[in-house]
């Protein structure tokens, strides 16, 4: 130990080693890897906000001047590296005190300091700016020229967490070519370059004070407090030496790599082919970008799915995150010009020749897989295999004027559900009787497929018992009827033609207002359809179709409402062509409503919506400004903005627009839209759901669990096996823009099935990475579905005018959105209620399902993807003061299976409101509500309008005076469609004042009380 630490300077030496071991522990444990590990959870659905940050504190907006944006996003781009920056200086500080104690810092060798480098560099997990000032007190402390500049490296490109990233969101070739690189640079090319350098520069400058002397070899050892006197005095020495020489440098790059984020269009080169100046280009930005720990990642795995030419791609990665002007300035500071030019000139040229042979290798791969893919002969696919009610209590009564025309039922609830730990036991649905089988293959792992199917509750035998029914791809359609005990058993119906076709949504509702649930058929392909209902029994007349635009491929969104009054539920359809890879669809996505004319709904009285064509994911009818009418709000995915439109009373709409001021944003990617009196004013508040979770701070609501586990939890044999069989082709399958060639070997391993469809899948990701649409024409006709996804991949989109634009709603990204109406215009209050993050949120459902009096918001999740994680569902408990809580464990909702469906009915007749999902690649679920405060509901039928009371309102008055209102509705959702019943709950309170009912013709109906729990009533109006 005497022959490495100075004589004499023992106690500094571990003083200084233990302010690095705790600034080290401190910033790896608080803040770079728990940040990190957040990147890694949302790697696939992380969104960035600025040209260099992960996320903006200072939004750049299109009303902005260059000069603005420029400054802001270096605001941006100092607050994301604030933490990082703030350690490489503190840390630097601390290795110049410690290495100043050291008699030897270096080896003799440049290949073995270069290696030391490394061992410095790979732990330490902080990006090319942040190990910058590191690297210059390494250099100004002693240790030789190789050592630093390998750790400079080292740090940004060989963290674990990132490579994992890597390995999950780009090719393997790409993550093994950047590792290959990274070692190649450090251990070798570092080497060469302090060969070429002047020994002044490879060999550290001498220290201004020499610690020891001759002398001081037989000095007493030094006493501690002189010691601790002698650290902080070196320390805040060498703190302050690197500030003044980095700091000021550290600002430039920032502004001048933002400077050129904003100047550089983003979209510059996304559609280009692969050229060789071009990629020089590519590389030179690369090189230049001074950004975050993990961006150059994140970024490019964004840039591959969008279809940028694998050549970029593989350029960027590797430059990246390896250099930037930023260690270009400390390098030429700390070890000359000569330094600084050659490791910029060593990366650019590795990381052309990377992009270059990433470009002719994914060429030759494709050539080979087309190959491949079609020079076997296709195998031909097997097929998938009244509740007793009594008269009115007579201490109720109708005190309103249509008294006459008001009949009113109670049914008592059955007992609750037994006590448990939790608030909702979850079950496997199968053990309850329904049945249907995962319907889940390769064909499916593409949009819309691979967001599941629809579900939807309602009495459809009108039996009092809410029944169930589940959309199919593979047999059509699942009908279940409910024994009154919340057990099901599969209706067999004869569903002819139906059974053939790809039925994304299957809706009970009354079309013909005869009083039998109909059902509303969305498929995929070939339009929509009606299946009347005959006395509660399916079959008994054909479907009928409801004519859609014959270019739409799909009514993804639908909602019902009675929008002229005529006392018919009309329905809006929320039309939707590609998503994802086509983000701005054409013009048959446009949305429509289809007028229902007397019970007949085919689909010849129609109004086109105005606006932009989106990809619709959520569509819903609600009186939003509650002034009786019912109105609209449209959902979109993506670029295309969502739509707010208010209904006349008589089938006209008018769209909200910007300009008004009433809304200030939306969310971007909204999969959910809901209209509830969330906060007991009587009046509703908006929430809006999309993929909501920011890169840093996610992991404190979002839960998580690895991709490995995912069909741990499945208890049907069956079910499990085809679960694992569709993951292990996860694993490996990345799909569009993303997909590898080599790929197509592994199509020969599958068999049957899975074979046939691989080939048709993979050759439709070729045709979309290489722009090709003729070779859509390859996929033989026996794989409809993969042929679909082709040939609308390359449909031409509708480009907005920019008077259209001038009329859309502002997008956020990252957080759920809550509309709450001040008066004059609606505020966003997401965060301020504890409701922003909502992870990749897909139906959503809003009710008092523990009947405290106050509603709560249960959110399905995930994403199929590529990712290393599926997040749980989520469920936000009501405080009763305005704020939500997440709650999902403690009320027994957690659940890890990829989700997007679900439908919440009182299952088992006891009066609280259970939940079934529909999970991709996994069994139907069930969540039995367990609470066993009484709770009570309220059913309409109205024989003056459309029979179920769609549109009514409902409002509960307690005894104090508080109010709760609930507005009847169907749509909103993600292909999830509730029974048409009001549940409320009291809390400690028996009973509630009196009920008010606000007709969908605007008609007012009164019932005072006491109104007890304990009880569905029945309220009929003739």
């Amino acid at each position: 130990m005497q022959n490495v630490i100075a004589p004499h300077y023992q106690k500094r030496f571990f003083l200084a080693a233990l302010i690095v071991v705790v600034l080290a522990g401190l910033f790896w444990t608080g803040s770079r890897y728990p940040a990190l590990n957040e990147k890694a959870l949302m790697s696939g659905a992380i969104q960035l906000e600025d040209p260099l940050s992960f996320e903006a504190k200072y939004p750049l907006t299109e009303a902005m001047g260059v000069v603005e944006k420029i400054g802001y996003s270096t605001l941006n781009w100092i607050n994301t590296n604030k933490k990082g920056m703030t350690f490489g200086l503190l840390f630097a500080a601390g290795f110049m005190t410690l290495l100043s104690y050291l008699q030897q810092r270096s080896f003799r060798g440049g290949f073995a300091n270069s290696f030391l480098g490394l061992a410095i560099g790979a732990p330490l997990g902080v990006c090319a700016n942040c190990v910058a000032p590191i690297g210059r007190g390494m250099y100004s402390a002693g240790m030789r020229a190789e050592t630093t500049l390998s750790a400079m490296v080292a740090s940004p490109t060989l963290n674990i967490i990132v490579l994992s990233m890597v390995f999950s969101l780009l090719p393997f070739y790409m993550a093994v070519t950047k590792i290959a690189l990274s070692l190649f640079v450090i251990l070798i090319v570092v080497p060469l370059i302090c060969r070429q350098l002047p020994r002044t520069e490879i060999e550290a400058p001498q220290m201004e004070q020499t610690l020891w002397s001759a002398q001081e070899l037989g000095v007493e050892p030094e006493t501690l407090g002189a010691a601790v006197v002698g650290v902080i005095t070196g320390y805040a020495k060498n703190l302050w030496y690197l500030v003044k020489m980095t700091v000021p440098l550290m600002a430039l790059a920032g502004f001048l790599g933002a400077a050129v984020g904003v100047l550089l269009p983003q979209d510059l080169i996304v559609g280009l082919g692969f050229g060789i100046g071009i990629l020089a280009l590519v590389t030179m930005v690369g090189l230049f970008l001074p950004v975050p720990i993990a961006f150059d990642v994140v970024l490019t795995g964004a840039l591959i799915a969008s279809g940028l030419s694998h050549g970029y791609v593989m350029a960027l990665l590797f430059t990246l995150g390896s250099f930037s002007i930023y260690s270009f300035f400390i390098i030429y500071q700390t070890l000359g010009i000569r330094a600084a030019m050659l490791m910029a000139a060593s990366i650019a040229v590795l990381g052309f020749a990377s992009g270059y042979g990433t470009h002719a290798y994914h060429e030759w791969q494709t050539k080979r897989a087309l190959e491949l893919l079609l020079g076997e002969t296709e195998t031909q696919p097997a097929l998938w295999g009244a509740a007793q009610a009594s008269e009115l209590d007579p201490a109720l009564h109708v005190s309103s004027d249509d008294a006459e025309r008001i009949s009113v039922f109670a049914v008592p609830f059955a007992p609750p559900s037994a006590p448990a730990d939790t608030g909702f036991t979850r079950l496997e649905a199968a053990t309850l009787g329904i049945d249907k089988p995962v319907e889940f293959t390769m064909r499916d792992m593409w949009p819309p497929f691979w967001e599941g199917r629809s579900l939807s509750s309602a009495d459809f035998d009108r039996d009092g018992d809410i029944d169930l029914a589940v959309a199919s791809t593979e047999v059509g359609l699942y009908l279940y009827l409910n024994d009154g005990s919340g057990r099901f058993e599969r209706q067999e119906v004869d569903l002819g033609a139906l059974a053939e076709q790809h039925i994304f949504n299957a809706v009970l509702t009354d079309i013909d207002n005869d009083g039998w649930p109909d059902l509303f058929l969305a498929t995929y392909l070939n339009g929509n359809f009606w299946w009347r209902n005959v006395d509660g029994v399916f079959g008994a007349e054909p479907p009928r179709q409801a004519a859609n635009n014959p270019d739409s491929p799909l009514a993804l969104a639908l909602s019902f409402a009675d929008l002229d009054s005529d006392g018919f539920l009309d329905v809006a359809l929320g039309n939707w062509a590609a998503g994802w890879y086509r983000r701005i669809p054409g013009e048959e996505s446009r949305n429509r409503i289809v007028f229902n004319k007397g019970g007949t709904m085919d689909g010849s009285h129609y109004t086109d919506l105005p606006g932009i064509p989106g990809e619709t994911l959520t569509i819903l009818f609600s009186d939003i400004d509650m002034d009786g009418n019912q109105d609209l709000i449209v959902g979109n995915d993506f670029d295309i903005p969502d739509y707010f439109y208010l209904g006349d009373g008589q089938g006209g709409m008018t769209m909200i627009t910007e300009p008004e001021g009433l809304i200030p944003h939306t969310t971007t990617t909204t999969m959910a839209v809901k209209s509830v009196d969330l906060f007991n004013e009587g009046r509703p508040t908006l929430y809006m759901a999309q993929i909501a979770g920011r890169s840093s701070g996610v992991s404190q609501k979002l839960k998580m669990q690895r991709l490995d586990k995912y069909c741990d939890a499945i208890q049907d044999s069956a079910a499990k096996a085809i679960c694992e069989q569709n993951m292990a082709i996860k694993e490996w399958y990345k799909s569009g823009n993303s997909f590898d060639p080599t790929y197509a070997d592994r199509c020969l391993t599958l068999s049957d099935r899975y074979q046939a469809e691989c080939k048709a899948m993979l050759i439709k990701d070729l045709a979309i990475q290489r722009r090709d649409a003729s070779l859509c024409d390859l996929i033989p006709a026996s794989q409809p579905i993969p042929k679909a996804y082709c040939t609308l991949h390359f449909r031409p989109s509708r480009q907005p005018t920019a008077e259209e634009i001038q009329l859309t709603h502002q997008q956020i990204l990252r957080s759920n959105v809550v509309l709450e109406w001040d008066g004059a215009a609606y505020q966003d209050t997401a965060a301020k209620r504890g409701l922003d993050v909502g992870g990749w949120s897909w139906d959503t459902k809003i009710a008092d399902f523990d009947h405290d009096g106050w509603q709560d918001i249960f959110i399905v999740n995930g994403t199929w993807v590529p990712n290393e994680v599926s997040p749980s569902n989520l469920f936000f408990h009501s405080t009763g003061t305005g704020g939500f809580e997440e709650a999902s464990g403690p009320f027994g909702l957690e659940d890890y299976l990829m989700t997007a469906a679900a439908t919440r009915f009182d299952m088992d007749g006891d009066g609280d409101l259970d939940i079934v999902t529909h999970p991709v690649n996994g069994p139907l679920m069930v969540y039995r509500n367990n609470t066993q405060i009484p709770g009570l509901a309220f059913q309409l039928v109205d024989r003056a309008g459309n029979r179920d009371g769609i549109g009514a309102h409902i409002t509960l008055v307690s005894d104090d005076g508080t109010q709760q209102t609930r507005e009847l509705q169907l749509g909103g959702g993600f292909m999830s469609f509730d029974a048409p019943q009001a549940h409320f709950g009291l809390g400690r309170e028996k009973s509630a004042a009196r009920a008010i009912v606000r007709w969908p013709d605007g008609g007012t109906t009164t019932l005072d009380g006491p109104i007890g729990t304990g009880s569905l009533f029945v309220i009929e109006r003739n």
